[in-house]
């Protein structure tokens, strides 16, 4: 009971009883989320004919013309278009996308108290994956009591609670597995990059956790060993420097406190990278810095230190380029050295929207098709990841460039726009002088 502020105590109880309210009708829309994700995959795999190109002329339509079973491979791009609408109208990737279909799927099929705990704000979405998770690891005829039990403790605890539960009720019902599920686990050991802001990332490391603590434990040892000795470094910069330092296999002693210049702290390293520098930070009148493909802005040194030891070093200057024909019509199919590298300047991914796949990567294709009379010319072209570039030819999804827009179209009609490359903008004037 509040005797100091009676208003003010007033005023934060409504304001906490709205956030409950807030928080429970988000698990509420979440709810209606997966179930409208789960209804758009069975009406999709319903009308495959809708989404699958049996157009003559197109991969499937030759298959099936040569006698081929088309059903597995009609279902499978059913699938992927369907993932790749998801992505683009909830904004997210196409990995997020899969999913969320995946876990609808689970969710509808085989949880429905823990759907109804969803709808009902009880849990939230990520409680709800959590046992999701751990389900699939029992056939569906023994999901429900599974599910019975987790939800049989408290459901106002946090997510990792609940999926502390979740795991220590899953290896109770199921022990004699753990050994099976370690083995097939391990075989999605992977190391990715996270891209952060500042010219910084994260180097994501999935593995054996007794490897990864083992790991974590070394570094640590070095990096206070190294203290010990003086080094003003912090632990959490000296575990790094030893892992880049092993891993690069850098000369530096670990000992020499310079991994703050990360010039310093890298080799030449044998890569292929796209790094374009304004032409007036090449004259040394400006600070704009350079753009590495697939990243973001990098100062300038770092970006000379990864071009060092590259397999090839293309510099594009921000300013126009004359002299680069564009238009080429129909006198030949496949694009031109100098129409290509224009058009991956002008593109800088993957047009599909959310693809992050850089240019350089990527097919040029013609929007308009060659076999349709499309022409070889800067708008008709646009870079696709092989992905996509296939999704475009084996499904009723199609694109057409608008100025810069490049507009595609799904099958059940809605249109998502990409433009061109955002880095090539005019430069903001700084703020800070």
């Amino acid at each position: 009971m509040c005797t100091t502020d009676a208003l003010h105590c007033d005023d934060a109880a409504t304001l906490v009883a709205e956030l409950d309210r807030v928080r429970r009708a988000q698990a509420g829309l979440e709810a209606e989320r997966t179930r409208l994700l789960d209804e758009l995959r069975r009406v999709s795999e319903a009308h495959q004919e809708q989404i699958v190109s049996y157009d003559p002329g197109s991969p499937t339509a030759k298959k099936a013309a040569r006698g081929m079973d088309v059903a597995t491979d009609a279902a499978d791009w059913v699938a992927r278009s369907t993932r790749a609408e998801v992505a683009c109208v909830l904004r997210v990737t196409e990995r997020q996308a899969a999913d969320l279909l995946h876990q609808a799927r689970v969710l509808c099929a085989d949880l429905p108290a823990t759907m109804a705990a969803l709808t009902s704000g009880e849990i939230s979405y990520k409680h709800s994956t959590a046992l999701v998770e751990d389900a699939e690891m029992f056939t569906p005829l023994h999901r429900a009591a599974f599910e019975d039990a987790v939800l049989a403790g408290r459901l106002d605890v946090t997510a990792q609670r609940f999926a502390h539960r979740s795991r220590r009720i899953r290896e109770h019902l199921d022990p004699d597995t753990i050994r099976e599920r370690a083995d097939r686990a391990v075989l999605s050991r992977d190391v990715t990059v996270q891209p952060a802001r500042d010219g910084m990332g994260w180097l994501m490391v999935y593995g054996p956790i007794m490897q990864l603590h083992l790991a974590h434990t070394l570094l640590t040892g070095t990096a206070k060993d190294e203290q010990e000795a003086g080094d003003p470094r912090t632990l959490g910069q000296l575990r790094f420097d030893a892992l880049i330092d092993a891993l690069l296999r850098n000369d530096r002693p670990l000992g020499v406190p310079d991994s703050a210049d990360p010039t310093k702290a890298l080799r030449p390293v044998r890569v292929d990278v796209t790094v374009t520098v304004p032409a007036l930070t090449l004259l040394g009148q400006s600070d704009e810095p350079a753009v590495l493909d697939g990243y973001g802005p990098i100062p300038r040194d770092v970006a000379m230190t990864l071009a060092a030891g590259a397999t090839s070093w293309r510099r594009v200057l921000t300013h126009p380029v004359t002299g680069i024909r564009l238009v080429y019509d129909r006198t030949t199919y496949k694009a031109p050295a100098a129409l290509r590298a224009w058009l991956a300047d002008r593109d800088g991914t993957c047009r599909f929207p959310g693809c992050d796949t850089p240019a350089t990567r990527c097919d040029t294709d013609h929007n308009v098709p060659w076999a349709d009379g499309g022409c070889t010319d800067h708008d008709n072209l646009a870079h696709q990841c092989k992905t996509h570039h296939r999704l475009k030819h084996h499904t009723r999804w199609t694109a057409r460039l608008d100025d810069e827009l490049l507009v595609w179209t799904s099958p059940t009609g809605h249109e998502y726009c990409t433009t061109n490359r955002e880095d090539r903008a005019p430069a903001l004037t700084p703020l800070r002088t």
